[in-house]
């Protein structure tokens, strides 16, 4: 079975933590995405999970996988 997004959070400008179905957490270099690094806190608040494994934010016009998180 292929875990899904469960949530997300962030920790300050620098980093975000994806947390999975499978107890696992990406936690990712917010330098590695500008466009989310460029948010503000009221529009990280603002995202969707998308059939559990993708996530958009509201304010930009970018849909990211899963995969995009994972280091591979």
């Amino acid at each position: 079975m292929t875990p899904v997004i469960r949530s997300i959070e962030f920790s300050g400008t620098s980093a975000m933590s994806v947390h999975l179905s499978n107890d696992r957490t990406f936690i990712v270099s917010l330098d590695q995405f500008d466009d989310i690094k460029s948010l503000t806190r009221e529009q990280r608040a603002e995202f969707e999970i998308i059939d559990g494994t993708n996530l958009s934010f509201l304010a930009i016009d970018e849909v990211y996988s899963l995969s995009d998180f994972d280091g591979n």
